[in-house]
């Protein structure tokens, strides 16, 4: 069986080959990614037949990259056997257009669902377009970079080394009071930044700084990747007019100059839902969107027909509709009523962007366009307000499912949960053809109690829960 070693930089070091001859335009598999983000999503590494393959936690499960090296169809299997082994979804991240056509056509693969999230969408730009910003689409940044030469003299743009670390440091202090109201997202990846500069030096990172007056006024740190420059950070203080063009037109020339040609293409990677990060990576004209997909395979949720209504008593379950997101929006955000359904938003790093009615909408949709979940509006009739919400999701390759259950707390003790939840549960068994599981937190008795109710016995426990699984047929 495969096995997957936990991250360490010496692993990094040791699989950057297989990195730099991916022929993926997807950011997530770069080298200073992985670094940056390795925590957050626990990656771990599998190296087989010289073949590689990353694991990570993506929505809360785990996702694996499509294989890389001498033998990509072999471990296609073994990461089926993995997976129904360790009872895994097989999913798969950062996956663009030309996998996924690989995917749709592998018969081992079948029953797969997908989908993607136009924020983490990774902008590609033409290499030669930034050296000269020629034509009249153009004229923005050239007079950008025009104003900065006017106000500072000749870009003086250079590699940074280990003894630019106090200068790093000092701008980074600079740009982040800048910037005081970042939200949790952009204070991780300012700190993740300074981390990245640390060990950019032993992963063979580019990076390089803007200064004026000895002083950096702006740095890159990036990456080549077969014909393409990938830039994992672009930072400029707002102070020094036309910094952040001239920065980026700069660096692409330097990498030009450093590597053994000039790269055909520039990833600047996503703009995680921020508008005013969209408009202005817009401006610079890209050449094509990466699309990365999240492909489930063998997902249950296939067998599920969009606009299924289960009734069942006083309960109406239904989809969730776009006339429900207000009260969408208040149920995920209710923190003490989400505490026993496990999740906080305001420790969520997936929320990017302003919160607003179409932020958990959205979130939803994805989810089961990429066949993760079928979730259900709980409803008192069809066309009644949303009262709560009920969801099949942590599908096993083995044909198990778990069912969950929360309501507005104006309904609770009312027997609406235990009702949703039953209708839930019949539902995965005799239309998806699962097994239904559910967990709960020790000291929520109340959920215990509709879990038990609905013939549920307790199988284990853990420090945190209490798992069941559904003994008696409905």
């Amino acid at each position: 069986m495969l096995q997957f070693e936990p991250f360490s930089e010496t692993l990094l070091i040791k699989i950057l080959p297989y990195i730099r001859n991916n022929r993926s335009l997807c950011s997530e598999l770069s080298a200073g990614c992985i670094y940056m983000w390795r925590n957050d999503t626990d990656v771990r590494f599998c190296l087989w037949n010289e073949t590689l393959s990353i694991s990570e936690i993506i929505g809360g499960q785990t996702a694996f990259s499509y294989p890389v090296g001498a033998d990509p169809e072999g471990m296609i299997d073994g990461l089926k056997a993995y997976a129904y082994q360790n009872r895994l979804p097989l999913r798969f991240f950062a996956v663009d257009e030309e996998i996924l056509e690989k995917i749709r056509a592998d018969e081992r693969l079948a029953q797969a669902m997908w989908a993607y999230e136009r924020r983490w969408s990774d902008y590609i730009y033409l290499a030669e377009d930034a050296l000269t910003f020629k034509g009249k689409r153009f004229s923005g940044q050239r007079n950008h970079i025009n104003r900065f030469k006017k106000l500072y003299g000749e870009p003086n743009i250079r590699l940074l080394t280990e003894d630019d670390r106090r200068s790093v440091t000092e701008f980074m202090e600079a740009y982040e009071k800048e910037h005081p109201d970042r939200q949790t997202l952009e204070k991780h990846e300012s700190e993740q930044t300074k981390n990245l500069f640390d060990v950019s030096f032993s992963l063979g990172l580019y990076t390089a700084g803007l200064f004026v007056d000895d002083k950096l006024a702006a740095f890159s740190i990036g990456e080549i990747s077969g014909d393409m420059l990938l830039i994992h950070t672009e930072k400029a203080l707002r102070k020094y007019e036309g910094a952040y063009p001239t920065m980026y037109s700069g660096f692409v020339r330097l990498i030009g100059d450093q590597a053994e040609r000039m790269p055909k293409y520039v990833n600047r990677e996503d703009d995680s839902g921020d508008e005013g990060l969209r408009t202005s990576k817009m401006q610079y004209h890209p050449t094509a969107l990466v699309n990365k997909y999240l492909v489930h395979v063998g997902t249950p949720a296939a067998k599920a027909v969009p606009g299924t209504v289960l009734a069942g008593g006083d309960i109406v379950l239904t989809e969730i509709r776009e006339s429900d997101k207000p009260a969408y929006l208040a149920m995920n955000t209710d923190v003490n009523n989400n505490r026993f359904w496990g999740y906080d938003y305001r420790e969520d790093p997936g929320i990017t962007g302003d919160l607003t009615e179409d932020t958990f909408y959205e979130s939803v949709l994805f989810d089961m366009r990429a066949g993760d979940s079928v979730n259900f509006a709980v409803r008192q009739s069809e066309n009644g307000p949303m009262i709560g919400e009920t969801v099949l999701w942590n599908f096993t390759p083995d044909g198990y499912a778990e069912v969950g259950c929360r309501l507005f707390p104006a309904c609770h003790g009312k027997g609406y949960g235990s009702r949703a939840f039953a209708l839930t549960a019949d539902y995965a068994e005799r239309t998806l053809n699962v097994r239904v599981t559910a967990r709960c937190f020790h000291e929520n008795a109340p959920s215990r109690r509709m879990i038990e109710a609905n013939g549920f016995v307790p199988v284990r426990r853990d420090d945190t829960y209490v798992y069941f699984e559904r003994k008696t047929e409905k």
